[in-house]
């Protein structure tokens, strides 16, 4: 979900943009609009010309925005750049017909790469940024350097299908206090005895955030979850690309279990699948720390084996 905005250092002015005069070793930020087919969107890069690895790209769940990762990003900018991006029907960018699906959105994706001179990128979608960017290396594999997928899942079966349409009926019904409390459970349990790290933060913040949604928010979000009922959350055909992959997920995640992971990963040759100890579906939020270096350590091809994961792979 949505972080706390960081403050711009850049303008952002329709096909142009104006970057802040930076520090020694510091990335350089900038706010750029951009259209795609009729859409306006927002795309923000933090650029490092002393770059390790391909560009990080981060895709977000239906509530984050392009400073979603404000915390995360330090780290990241450190190694290589960055763009985060509210694509079209996120954040500040225009609203997006839920008749639009998950091909329209891949394709978006490649856009904001062609616009910024990016050829193959490293890309991490979380939750439904994760169906996105499976999709978007699914239609076109050439431009992906490694795909990291975070608390994704392929299908929405019955019951979770119900849940989500009685979300976006609360949301019409102008009962956003219950909705933000259903969605803050369904995401952080509080009920759950296992040990998520910071569970009771989490839950706070989603609550928090999903309470104070602004109506142009609340739009977007609801046109969103009406994507997901309407699409196909994954297309077998054509076949995922042979990248490096990495499934992550919280191993107390109730949304989107290790089982996903594993059942997505039989699919993908050579992926693997990480599972985050003490985290349920909101590990960038739970375990930050622990996220950022996962993310820095794969899109390097460092060692894994420190980190407090247990991994898994497809099982053929």
């Amino acid at each position: 979900m949505t972080a706390s905005p960081a403050s711009a250092s850049a303008v952002a002015v329709p096909g142009l943009s104006f970057a802040a005069p930076r520090r020694p070793g510091q990335a350089e930020e900038e706010l750029r609009r951009l259209s795609f087919r009729g859409f306006r969107y927002d795309c923000r890069v933090l650029r490092q010309r002393d770059a390790r690895t391909a560009p990080i790209l981060l895709l977000g769940g239906a509530a984050q925005d392009k400073y979603a990762w404000a915390r995360h990003e330090p780290r990241l900018a450190e190694i290589t750049t960055v763009l985060t991006v509210d694509l079209p029907g996120w954040g500040g960018a225009d609203a997006l017909p839920a008749r639009y699906g998950m091909d329209f959105l891949a394709d978006a994706v490649l856009h904001t790469l062609d616009r910024n001179g990016i050829r193959t990128a490293n890309v991490m979608g979380a939750c439904y940024g994760g169906v996105i960017s499976l999709r978007f290396a699914q239609r076109h594999p050439d431009r992906v350097a490694r795909l990291a997928l975070v608390g994704t899942r392929r299908t929405l079966p019955g019951p979770l299908r119900e849940t989500f349409r009685f979300g976006v009926e609360l949301l019409r019904r102008k009962e956003q206090a219950e909705f933000a409390r259903r969605a803050a459970e369904l995401f952080a349990p509080l009920a759950d005895r296992t040990v998520v790290r910071r569970r009771g933060a989490v839950y706070r913040l989603l609550e928090r955030q999903f309470q104070q949604m602004t109506p142009g928010q609340v739009d977007r979000f609801v046109l969103n979850t009406e994507r997901l009922l309407r699409h196909p959350l994954y297309d077998p055909e054509p076949v995922p690309p042979p990248v490096a992959t990495l499934f992550v997920h919280g191993e107390h995640d109730r949304f989107s279990s290790p089982g996903h992971g594993r059942e997505m990963a039989a699919d993908l040759p050579g992926s693997r699948v990480a599972v985050m100890e003490a985290a349920g579906h909101m590990i960038p939020l739970e375990r930050p720390d622990d996220f950022t270096d996962l993310m820095v350590r794969f899109f390097t091809d460092e060692p894994l084996d420190e980190l407090p994961l247990w991994f898994g792979g497809a099982e053929r």
